[in-house]
C-alpha cells in the first residue's frame, strides 16, 4: 500500500471517529475517551481531519461506515409481522417453490426475494440459496445461508446449503465445517452424514488423483475397475444375474453401442485428466443422459428387478454430495 493510500485510510478512520462523536453515537466518558484517542492518532499518523489542505487531498467520497455497509451488508433481523404480511410472504414463497419444480430458478429467486422483502424468514433465504446454487451462483448461496442462520442459528438445512455451495466452490475445509454443523444440529440426518463423509474423503484424497495417472492412461485401480467409493465389484461379478446380462450384452449390437456411448461420456466427463468426485465418479458425468439410452435403461430395469439391494447400492455411489438438499422447504 502506498503512503498516499495509507494516509487516505487513516483519514477515513479518524473522520469516522469524529463523526461518532459529533452525532452523539457515543457520549459521556466514551466520547471524551474517543476524542483523546483521535488526538493521539492525529499526532502519531500525521493526519489531521481538521486541516483543510489535508481534507482536500485525503478525504474519500463516501464515509467509512457506508463503505463497510456496502462491502458487508448487515444481517437480517427478525420482524414482528402481521397475519396479512405472513400470508402474503408465504404465498410468494409457495410460488417460488413451484417455479423451482419447473426449473425456473431466476423467477424463483424473484419470488423468494419478494417474500423476504415482506417478512425476512430463514426458510425464504434458505430456499433462495438453493435456487442460486442451481444457477451455480454459489457465493450468493453462501450469503443467503448465512442470512438464514442469522435469523435461526439452529437451522441445520442452512448449514447444509452452505456446505453444498462451498463444495462446489472447492472450498473443502469450509464445506466440512458447514456439514459438521448441519450434522451437529440434526445428528440422525443420513444425508448430512454421507455428504460430510464425502467431503472428508475428497480432502484426504488431496489433489486430483487423475493427475497422477500415466500419460494417456487411467490411474491404477484395484482389479482395473473405477473406485466407486470402495464398492466391491467382485460382488457384482459373482452375481449370476449380472453375468447373465453381461453375456447378453456382449451378443447384442444395441448393447455394444450403448456401452460405447457410456465409455465416451466417461472420458468426456473426466475419466482421463478430468475432475473426479469424492465418490470416484467423474463430476461432469451425466448419468441421467446415459440412462436415456433404451438399451441401458432396459438392462438397468431388469437388473433392478432381480437385485434391488445391489441396485440401491449403485445409486448411492452415483449420488453426488448435496443432491438430497436441493428441494426447497415447503
Amino acid at each position: 500500500m502506498s503512503k498516499d493510500q495509507q494516509d487516505r485510510l487513516s483519514y477515513a478512520i479518524l473522520q469516522h471517529f469524529q463523526d461518532l462523536i459529533s452525532s452523539k453515537a457515543v457520549s459521556g466518558d466514551a466520547a471524551e475517551s474517543m476524542a483523546v484517542a483521535v488526538q493521539c492518532l492525529t499526532e502519531a499518523l500525521g493526519v489531521d481531519v481538521a486541516d483543510a489542505s489535508q481534507s482536500a487531498k485525503l478525504k474519500v467520497d463516501q464515509p467509512l461506515q457506508e463503505i463497510f455497509d456496502k462491502a458487508f451488508p448487515p444481517r437480517p433481523t427478525k420482524k414482528v409481522a402481521t397475519k396479512d404480511e405472513e400470508a402474503k410472504a408465504n404465498g410468494l414463497k409457495d410460488e417460488g417453490n413451484e417455479l423451482m419444480k419447473q426449473n425456473k430458478y431466476e423467477e424463483a429467486i424473484e419470488k423468494y426475494t419478494e417474500a423476504i422483502d415482506v417478512v425476512p424468514v430463514a426458510t425464504y433465504y434458505c430456499n433462495r440459496a438453493a435456487a442460486y446454487s442451481k444457477l451455480t451462483q454459489h457465493e450468493e448461496a453462501v450469503k443467503d445461508a448465512k442470512d438464514a442462520l442469522a435469523l435461526d442459528s439452529g437451522y441445520s438445512k442452512a448449514y447444509a446449503r452452505m456446505g453444498f455451495a462451498y463444495l462446489n466452490m472447492n472450498k473443502l475445509p469450509e464445506a466440512e465445517d458447514a456439514y459438521s454443523n448441519a450434522l451437529r444440529l440434526d445428528p440422525s440426518n443420513q444425508s448430512y452424514k454421507d455428504n460430510l463423509e464425502a467431503v472428508k474423503e475428497k480432502i484426504n484424497a488431496g489433489p486430483n488423483v487423475m493427475s497422477q495417472a500415466p500419460p494417456g492412461g487411467m490411474p491404477p485401480m484395484p482389479g482395473g475397475f473405477p473406485n466407486l467409493g470402495g464398492m466391491d465389484f467382485s460382488q457384482i461379478l459373482n452375481n449370476p444375474a449380472f453375468m447373465n446380462m453381461a453375456q447378453q450384452f456382449m451378443n447384442d449390437p444395441n448393447m455394444q453401442q450403448a456401452f460405447t456411448q457410456m465409455a465416451d461420456q466417461f472420458m468426456q466427463g473426466g475419466g482421463v485428466g478430468g475432475n473426479i468426485g469424492p465418490n470416484g465418479i467423474p463430476e461432469n458425468l451425466d448419468i441421467n443422459a446415459m440412462m436415456s439410452n433404451p438399451a441401458l435403461r432396459s438392462m438397468a430395469e431388469n437388473f433392478e428387478a432381480q437385485n434391488p439391494e445391489m441396485m440401491d447400492q449403485l445409486r448411492q455411489q452415483f449420488r453426488r454430495p448435496g443432491d438430497d438438499n436441493d428441494a426447497p422447504n415447503p
